[in-house]
């Protein structure tokens, strides 16, 4: 679908309004991702949320000699003195998180609102490209499939990978001369790939996907057109990702101690990945779990559009003549290889990654965008041979369709709680009850360990609210030898974990401390499914908080 496009001057008429369109764009995609950006980290991916802003805090709190310029897990203060440190991923994001959270300060908007510019970049830097791909309506169609996506709408357009990512697949479609009126390459272009390629690949490993596109779109343009390669252009290819790969796996092995728990790592992430009760690896499954996904990423509508086009429309495009100037047909993808390889090189090579991880599609969505998008205007081309009026009120209406279900998407996006507001308004309860050097006592770690590759640490979401050291204690004993030592204000009980035996234990645990300390009770909440039966909010039991430092006499 990649076609030869000559570099020719386009006519100043019309310019102005193409980016006066994109203007309003990034506006209304700004004004839909502003929405509750101060919020709680409670919803969809909270996790996730709450792992960048903790760690922008602990750099922020404790300082880059503590945290050595790594993520680091730490709460309290004084904080622990071998503190765990995340090094799964590269740190560079982390350190961003750091400079931004020390000048706006370390808050839950400002995660959002970070995340938000650099979407703004994306989105800016997509457009600019397409202008040099597509013409100029169904170019503003996928740029405004892309602000209302459900997707978009509650993760903004992408972080800091997808502008590296996508920066780097403007720079060398202008090396290759591939944009229509795109400026003449020279050594910025260049020295802008490499940048992108390395920066992408610093922030997180995503990176690696762009660049792997990039690169094999390049060697099979040579080969298609039987020339040799620009030796220079296949180093920054090379090298350039190849040498920030190489950072981030040198720190892994330093603080890991060797190789091994890197393989491991990425074994279970190229393979079930958090998908535990499986026996094997179901493909089914994993597609089944993909659809649904992208169904509620980008809505049914948009996905059965982007497919049409991609299939059957093809038929239509590849009957067409080409055009004399550019090489390309009418309604083509244009460079739809490169667009297609960086979603689907990831998904595939790291698959285990997809099961709980809507956001894993983001690079997915300009994809889908320039399909859709080219698959209405096709829809228009053809009723409007033979009926201008009904070709209008078609386009229209699936218009409509489309902006009606992103709007229900994304509300539905917005209205997910993984965490009860109760439970977050109990540990802010804690959190400002508990002196920092004390700790508290708990019957639940509140500790995920989701593979022995990744290692066990606190629920970021809980660290993030808390800001405590969390000891566990289940028997009586332990418990009452914790109290007098001064060092835990609190014990917190849950009345019931889901399990008979379990519960009847609680039961009976909590009549011993109730003789021996003041407690209070903390009402639980029940979870919630929509009205299609799909996981809403997650619910909370009951607990009771032992006041340890008032002893009944």
């Amino acid at each position: 679908m990649t076609a030869k496009i000559q570099n020719n001057k386009e006519p100043t008429g019309g310019i102005n309004y193409y980016w006066y369109c994109v203007i309003g764009i990034i506006i209304l995609m700004s004004c839909i991702g502003a929405r509750e950006i101060d919020r709680p980290f409670y919803g969809l991916h909270s996790w996730g949320e709450a792992t960048g802003t903790w760690a922008a805090r602990t750099h922020v709190k404790y300082g880059l000699a503590y945290t050595k310029g790594m993520t680091t897990w730490a709460v309290g203060y004084p904080p622990k003195e071998n503190p765990k440190r995340y090094l799964d991923h590269p740190q560079l994001g982390s350190l961003l998180a750091w400079l931004f959270g020390s000048i706006l300060g370390v808050h839950e908007w400002t995660f959002r609102f970070v995340t938000l510019i650099v979407s703004i970049g994306a989105l800016a830097v997509f457009m600019l490209m397409l202008k040099g791909l597509m013409e100029p309506l169904p170019a503003l169609l996928a740029g405004l499939l892309c602000a209302i996506f459900p997707l978009t709408g509650y993760f903004s357009f992408g972080g800091w990978t997808v502008l590296f990512g996508l920066a780097a697949i403007y720079y060398y479609l202008v090396i290759i001369k591939a944009l229509t009126n795109g400026p003449e390459p020279t050594k910025f272009h260049k020295i802008g790939l490499a940048l992108s390629l390395f920066l992408g690949l610093q922030i997180a490993w995503t990176g690696f996907f762009y660049a792997l596109a990039i690169g094999v779109h390049y060697v099979f343009r040579c080969l298609k057109r039987k020339q040799f390669p620009s030796i220079p252009l296949l180093a920054i290819m090379a090298f350039s990702p190849g040498i920030s790969m190489l950072i981030t796996f040198t720190i892994m092995f330093q603080g890991y101690g060797g190789i091994s728990k890197i393989i491991e790592l990425y074994k279970w992430r190229a393979a079930k990945g958090e998908m535990q009760q499986m026996v094997g690896f179901d493909w089914s499954l994993w597609f089944a779990k993909l659809w649904e996904f992208s169904n509620t990423n980008y809505t049914l509508p948009i996905l059965i559009i982007a497919i049409l086009y991609i299939t059957i429309g093809q038929l239509f495009v590849f009957t067409d003549k080409p055009d004399h100037s550019t090489g390309r047909r009418a309604r083509q993808f244009p460079q739809f290889w490169i667009f297609f390889m960086v979603p689907f090189s990831a998904l595939f090579i790291l698959r285990g990654c997809l099961w709980r991880h809507q956001t894993w599609l983001l690079p997915m969505t300009p994809l889908v965008a320039i399909a859709a998008s080219l698959g209405v205007f096709m829809v228009w081309d053809l009723i409007k041979k033979n009926n201008f009026k009904i070709a209008m009120v078609t386009v229209l209406a699936i218009l409509s369709i489309c902006v009606f279900d992103c709007i229900a998407g994304t509300n539905y996006y917005y209205a997910i709680r993984w965490q009860p507001e109760a439970k977050i308004n109990m540990f802010k309860m804690l959190n400002s009850r508990i002196p920092p050097d004390k700790y508290l006592l708990s019957f639940d770690a509140f500790i995920v360990d989701q593979h022995e590759s990744k290692g066990a640490f606190y629920r970021p979401e809980i660290a993030w609210y808390l800001d405590r050291e969390i000891v566990q204690a289940e028997k009586l004993e332990e418990i009452t030898a914790a109290a007098k030592t001064g060092k835990y204000p609190f014990y917190l009980l849950p009345l019931s974990v889901g399990d008979p035996q379990a519960d009847a234990y609680l039961s009976n645990l909590s009549k011993q401390l109730g003789q021996l300390y003041k407690y209070e009770y903390i009402p639980g909440v029940a979870g919630e499914a929509d009205s299609e039966g799909r996981f809403l909010k997650a619910g909370m039991p009951n607990y009771i908080l032992y006041d340890l430092e008032k002893p009944l006499k």
